[in-house]
């Protein structure tokens, strides 16, 4: 095996993974939908923040409504999916079509996957949770978990989009 397929084989099992973890997580939303479900509507509303947080003004933000807490967490498990979708998609193709043109097909699919699941892990957690309704200040705060996937995450992409070593002549 070369160093130019090793590369491609590699990036298309770390896109594999990370569309399998997110489809996972998806899927697990929908299976146990109460669990998370708590999670998102606390967040939302506001309402187990830390008892040292006096951020009157900035609880003015919560969202009370049980149908647009309800529409948010559909939108974060679609969003989870989706990025699900591309990642994997875009990882079979690029192993179906390694040392071939179309493994960068694969590698732009699963970037649009990877920028979903950055949509949904940053700006929805680490942006809109953790600074919209401070979720840094609530008991239920995911910035730890939200971080790691973001991190892992954002470090795949650019590993995929790098491009991989030249094919030698022998190839």
């Amino acid at each position: 095996m070369t160093l130019h397929t090793t590369h491609q084989l590699s990036k298309a099992s770390v896109g594999l993974m990370v569309g399998i973890f997110c489809l996972l997580v998806g899927y697990n939303n929908i299976v146990d939908y109460n669990t998370n479900f708590q999670f998102v509507q606390h967040v939302l509303k506001m309402d187990s923040m830390q008892p040292w947080f006096q951020g009157d003004l900035l609880k003015s933000r919560s969202i009370n409504s049980e149908i647009l807490i309800q529409l948010c967490y559909w939108l974060i498990i679609a969003g989870e999916l989706i990025a699900g979708i591309f990642c994997t998609g875009g990882a079979l193709i690029m192993l179906r079509n390694m040392r071939k043109s179309q493994f960068e097909l694969g590698q732009s699919l699963y970037l649009i996957g990877g920028t979903v699941a950055l949509l949904i892990w940053y700006f929805g957690f680490a942006v809109i949770g953790a600074e919209w309704f401070q979720m840094w200040a609530n008991k239920w705060n995911g910035q730890m978990k939200a971080y790691s996937f973001i991190c892992f995450i954002i470090l795949t992409m650019v590993y995929v989009a790098t491009p991989s070593a030249k094919p030698t002549s022998n190839q």
